[in-house]
């Protein structure tokens, strides 16, 4: 990761109404109410019914960039997702909140060792089974949900997390979030809206899945606890930006210093005695103030041009944090018109690829947080190894991590 200490921020990362907020429902997400409302039916994959029958129409009737072939490589991407965790329900398929295959003897004995060091060993532990970017955070009530689809979410004085018939049960000892990045193929999200940029979320899915499930192995053979966590349970984003990963954008998404907003997040619950990282501040947010490229390059116009705002535009949004808020509804709707998922607001950040001299004659201001934050992410970008750049003013080319782990 590029080193973000002088970057730390001592005040909180959201700027917060209390008087508004509330804890977020799992059936207020455009996925939940688009899919209920198209067919009567509460739940997660619902609303891609519609999308399904227009990606046959498109495949079947031989529109360019959704040949058979294209949709294929999407499903072979996506099944390691479907298999542990189905983009995440709680307490589900691998991500049970019980050890998996770890023996008592060690799951029921806590190893002894100083909190510096186990944040030392669970962040390389991250790395070695395929996360690109690890954060600590506490877990913050707030981000957690409020409900998942049917049932709540419940702090208790002690217990093990469980589900019960009255919710889903999480003690508060269990009070720290490792969050967890992973970088999406930027070629292929660059072909968004077509068919390779819903691979490469695919892919990212599936690396969640196997991170999330073999983190929370890893923290339970130590003796202690840990909720593996892919969408569901609680927020990531809020968790990330609190865990030092990112800033969050004008398109209402993580923009990571290493890879812009190219990633997809997870997280593990845990009642270890973790250090926690702190949020930071280079310039990105501040950025996005000038910048409209998200929203301009959106096809649902979904994105605001406005401030930032307490208030939500859509039934889908949580008022109560001053950030922009998204239609996520109309941005359902073009994914179902489609056939296939967008990802214009990812592919058009300026974050993606990093500073090209042309940039400059479209945006109207330098005075970010330290000069032009675009310019000094990309030179870090640079030093560190995430990019490289042949000629001054062409666009930069990412640099491919080498994986040594899962």
């Amino acid at each position: 990761m590029i080193p973000r200490f002088k970057f730390r921020l001592k005040e909180a990362a959201a700027d917060v109404d209390e008087k508004i907020y509330r804890r977020f429902p799992v059936h207020k997400q455009a996925f939940a109410t688009v899919g209920l409302e198209d067919t009567g039916q509460l739940g997660i994959t619902y609303a891609l019914e519609k999308m399904w029958e227009n990606m046959a129409g498109k495949m079947f009737g031989g529109v360019p960039g959704h040949s058979r072939f294209d949709h294929a490589l999407d499903m072979g991407a996506n099944a390691m997702n479907l298999l542990l965790g189905a983009y995440g329900y709680p307490n589900s398929q691998f991500l049970k909140w019980d050890p998996l295959f770890v023996p008592e003897f060690l799951h029921g004995n806590k190893v002894e060792a100083d909190a510096a060091r186990l944040t030392a060993q669970v962040k390389e532990a991250a790395r070695l089974y395929g996360s690109d970017l690890t954060g600590i955070a506490h877990l913050d009530k707030k981000w957690v949900y409020s409900e998942d689809l049917f049932k709540p979410f419940i702090f208790t004085a002690e217990g093990p997390p469980r589900e019960t018939e009255e919710g889903f049960l999480i003690p508060e000892s269990v009070n720290k979030a490792v969050v967890l990045a992973v970088a999406m193929p930027p070629d292929l999200s660059a072909a968004s809206p077509g068919v390779p940029a819903s691979t490469a979320a695919s892919l990212g899915y599936s690396r969640m899945g196997i991170l999330a499930v073999s983190l929370a192995e890893y923290i339970r053979s130590l003796g202690y606890t840990a909720v593996p966590c892919m969408n569901d349970t609680a927020l990531s984003i809020p968790l990330a930006v609190e865990a030092g990963l990112g800033e969050l954008g004008r398109h209402g998404l993580l923009i990571t210093p290493e890879y812009g907003p190219c990633v997809r997040l997870c997280k593990v619950l845990t009642d270890m005695p973790l250090l926690p990282d702190r949020p930071y501040n280079f310039g990105i947010t501040d950025f996005c103030r000038q910048c409209l490229l998200c929203a301009v390059n959106c096809p649902p116009q979904a994105i605001s041009y406005n401030e930032p705002s307490y208030h939500g535009a859509c039934v889908n949004n949580n008022p109560g944090v001053r950030k922009w808020f998204i239609d996520a509804t109309s941005c359902l709707r073009f994914w179902q018109k489609n056939g296939t998922s967008c990802a214009n607001c990812i592919a058009s950040c300026p974050f993606y690829y990093g500073f090209v001299s042309s940039q400059c004659l479209e945006c109207v201001r330098c005075d970010t947080t330290d000069g032009c934050a675009l310019q000094y992410i990309t030179h870090l970008r640079l030093k560190y190894g995430y990019l490289t750049q042949k000629l001054w003013g062409t666009r930069p080319a990412w640099t491919p991590q080498v994986r040594t782990g899962l």
